[in-house]
């Protein structure tokens, strides 16, 4: 039986390469209600084929949002299969701030160059759907799609994906702002 994964979509991206969404992966649930980072999930989301040929992984939450050991278990587990981890947090259900935004454009030129490579960048937030999905139509938008485009698309594999007006009104405001 195949492990469960946190992965949400997997767009193509117009320039090259791939972008994935998806929750943080290991992210889990004992009994208790307990939040803990599975490892067989955390394999079988990073093993998984929407993720091959992936150079990155942006983590979108905020540390206090998972297990004490998560991030610990995340980095071990990119490290082991070569795949660059970021964390560039942005609160849950909002926009990013201009923080993030600084940070996030700093890595332009890496995501860029991922594109021409032909490579595949990961998002991930808590469900995958809210900041993940945001920042993947983002990354649309950055390489010629319409805002409103760009959310379908984006929507269309996770229907769940942007979850906030104030997520939505950033997309289509950072157009003009060109972030």
């Amino acid at each position: 039986m195949e492990s469960e994964t946190s992965i949400r979509t997997c767009l193509a991206l117009p320039l090259g390469g791939k972008v994935v969404t998806l929750g943080f992966p290991g992210f889990a649930f004992d009994a208790q209600g307990e939040a803990f980072i599975c490892p067989e999930r955390l394999a079988a989301t990073l093993d998984h084929a929407a993720l091959e040929n992936c150079a990155l992984l942006i983590v979108l939450v905020e540390e206090e949002e998972v297990p004490e050991d998560a991030f610990g278990l995340l980095t071990a587990a990119c490290a082991k299969r070569n795949m660059q981890l970021i964390h560039l947090p942005i609160r849950d259900y909002q926009a990013p701030d201009a923080g993030f935004i600084d940070a996030w454009q700093q890595h332009d030129g890496q995501r860029r160059a991922m594109s021409a490579r032909s490579e595949t960048l990961a998002l991930s937030c808590h469900y995958g759907a809210g900041r993940s999905g945001m920042m993947a139509a983002q990354l649309l938008i950055d390489q010629g799609v319409a805002a409103q485009e760009a959310v379908a698309r984006v929507r269309a594999q996770f229907p769940d994906s942007i979850e906030s007006d104030a997520q939505l009104q950033w997309l289509l405001q950072a157009t003009q702002q060109n972030v």
